[in-house]
């Protein structure tokens, strides 16, 4: 005679009691992760979308042709807002493998300030130190990426008045520092109890960023044998600096 199942035990809930359990694979930290990303890319492409569909809506009405393109801007804006969350998920997640080649670094320097758009190049004055023509060994590519991240961060934290300093310091093989330094300075002032966090994943400071900005810096320095530190942050070390060295 066949054994009939044995019922679960009353002091055995079923999963479903207590909603699904944790994926095995994924640490407390990387569950973290996850949800602020989620968080954040339902917050952003949910304005995002909302703002596409409310000029959407717009154009169907009678607008005078200066209104349809002023609107049209609008759109474009936005769905390039969302192409750049996208861009970041997927620089984030590619597997970086620097081409090093000899390069100068003013070129580096010069290179990432020009990715900026009009009004962002005004703001960031640059110089290298010493002024020569120094070369350096990289992947020009990624460490322009990692700069641009820098700046963008710089120039997003503070008021459209404000400049954003990029200083590069070539130094001796022989020197103890680090023999290649890029620092971006700017006036703000972050208050953070603990720095480690900027560099974390999905990670932000301001509302409705995804945080992937110096996550990606950082990683493409540590590619070169380097790292991202906040290397000053008050009005006493002349504002908050992040330097990337090599």
């Amino acid at each position: 005679m066949a054994s009939s199942s044995p019922s679960p035990s009353a002091s055995e809930p079923s999963p479903s009691e207590h909603g699904a359990a944790p994926l095995p694979f994924a640490s407390e930290s990387q569950r973290g992760d996850m949800k602020r990303l989620v968080g954040v890319l339902a917050n952003q492409l949910g304005t995002l979308t909302s703002t596409i569909s409310g000029y959407a809506d717009l154009l169907v009405e009678d607008r005078s042709p200066q209104e349809q393109r002023e609107i049209a801007m609008n759109v474009l804006e936005a769905s390039t807002r969302i192409d750049d969350l996208i861009a970041d998920l997927q620089h984030y997640s590619r597997s970086l493998e620097p081409v090093a080649r000899p390069v100068p670094a003013s070129h580096v320097a010069r290179g990432a300030v020009h990715l900026l758009d009009s009004e962002q190049r005004d703001r960031v004055r640059h110089r290298i130190e010493p002024p020569a023509t120094q070369t350096i060994e990289v992947d020009p590519r990624l460490l322009r990426q990692a700069l641009l991240n820098l700046l963008q961060n710089a120039l997003d934290a503070t008021d459209a008045s404000d400049d954003i300093l990029l200083r590069a310091v070539v130094r001796d093989e022989a020197a103890e520092e680090a023999p290649l330094a890029f620092e971006v300075w700017n006036s703000g002032e972050i208050s953070l109890d603990d720095p480690a966090k900027l560099f974390r994943p999905f990670y932000s400071t301001r509302p409705h960023h995804l945080g992937l900005g110096l996550p990606i810096a950082n990683q493409i320095a540590a590619r070169h044998g380097g790292s991202v530190q906040l290397s000053a942050n008050s009005a006493d070390e002349g504002g908050t600096c992040f330097t990337l060295q090599l």
